[in-house]
């Protein structure tokens, strides 16, 4: 059974919306900023992947959204623009016949330390009850559920950087197992102090701060750019998408979830997860590596990363791959959780628009790049199939294929 795409909804630091979003992709626009909603002069850094310009009342009624988290708010946005994209009407199908399949690191982390202040300021008996809904990472997913009245399969991944990935590839099952008729799955993450300050604690931030003059240009190899959004997509079996007429940003063709030995809190040492996660998916979908069109990587500014899809790739496609473009999408949004379903969303548009995502050498993805990697805007190129491999600290790594449709 083919999965197609038919649906995409974007909350970015690139921008509001998928058009927004593919206009600044396109032209390899940074989203990386000084932070504006908290103060961080006194820690490792300040700058990250902001989502600016974000007015949730545009989505949905005040009452709906009031008492959701920032991640939960943007979560339910770009659910409503997968729909609407998709052509679905929510009140018109079988709600139960309808699955949310979400992935999140670590959910709303202001909720939960607004929730853990309250308590320990005023104990178990003063502790803020309206807070702690939002403190369980399944709340984005349970409030697109609720807010569009879709009572199928609820469930939320959290793995890391690759949790997203794992509830596309969930998702798909759930078409393929005939547990639903629709799914909308994707990925979310909010930036918050908290959040900010302990990957400082612990030496995870890059060291860069944002100047009076152009816009921080972070460098591999020194440590990870945090960031935060939302993004959805709505996959249906290509049979019922073609019967209702609705058109396809491309086919989720096949993929794979694999794991890899790795110090505590690390990346993996050999990339023979990475490696292992690429050769499955490649099999199950019956495609060799000459048939890769476009390749999107998980390369993070960590260093740990890049060595990781370097060696993978460098593995997959022998000599010559580091002159081998591939987009790093989060050079340009900041690493979060959630980001594979960005990434992902980002390939389909290239594939179904047939234009070329930014790219950059798979030998600039090195700690060893004495400058910020330079970026080959409309570098052209074919538009079959497209590639996604992610990688993430804890040693997981995944890999997704997805093929250009065309429409009889």
């Amino acid at each position: 059974m083919d999965t197609a795409v038919t649906g995409i909804g974007i909350v970015s630091p690139l921008g509001v919306g998928r058009e927004a979003f593919w206009e600044n992709c396109r032209a390899a626009r940074s989203g990386l900023k000084r932070i504006p909603t908290f103060d961080a002069t006194s820690l490792t850094s300040d700058v990250a992947g902001v989502v600016e310009d974000f007015d949730p009342s545009l989505f949905m009624p005040a009452r709906a959204y009031r008492r959701m988290s920032r991640i939960s708010r943007m979560a339910v946005a770009a659910s409503v623009e997968a729909l609407q994209d998709s052509g679905v009407e929510p009140g018109k199908i079988h709600g139960e016949r309808v699955a949310v399949v979400m992935g999140t690191a670590y959910g709303s982390s202001s909720h939960v330390e607004d929730f853990f202040v309250s308590l320990m300021k005023d104990g178990p008996r003063g502790a803020q009850p309206l807070l702690f809904p939002e403190t369980v990472p399944n709340a984005p997913a349970s409030h697109i559920a609720m807010f569009h009245g879709f009572t199928g399969p609820n469930t939320t991944f959290c793995q890391n950087n690759i949790s997203a990935e794992n509830a596309l590839l969930f998702g798909m099952s759930l078409l393929e197992l005939g547990r639903a008729d629709m799914v909308l799955a994707g990925g979310a993450e909010e930036l918050s102090e908290m959040l900010f300050a302990c990957h400082d604690a612990v030496g995870a931030l890059n060291p860069v701060r944002a100047g009076e003059g152009p816009t921080p240009e972070p460098r591999p190899g020194r440590g990870l750019v945090l960031g935060e959004g939302a993004a959805v997509l709505v996959l249906e079996p290509l049979s019922r998408a073609l019967k209702r007429g609705a058109s396809s940003y491309g086919i989720l063709s096949a993929g794979a979830i694999s794991g890899g030995a790795s110090h505590l809190g690390g990346y993996e040492e050999e990339a023979k997860g990475l490696a292992r996660a690429v050769t499955e998916a490649l099999g199950r979908a019956g495609i060799g590596p000459d048939e890769i069109d476009q390749i999107h990587v998980s390369a993070d500014f960590s260093g740990a990363a890049e060595r990781v899809e370097q060696l993978a790739l460098r593995n997959l496609l022998g000599e010559g791959a580091d002159e081998r473009g591939v987009t790093p999408l989060k050079y340009l949004t900041g690493d979060f959780g959630g980001a594979g379903a960005l990434r992902a969303a980002c390939l389909l548009l290239a594939l179904s628009r047939k234009q070329s995502p930014p790219t950059v050498r798979i030998g600039d993805l090195s700690a060893a790049t004495p400058a910020p990697p330079c970026w080959a805007v409309d570098a052209g190129g074919r538009f079959g199939n497209g590639l996604m491999t992610s990688t993430t600290f804890g040693g997981g790594s995944a890999s997704l294929l997805f093929s250009r449709f065309e429409d009889p």
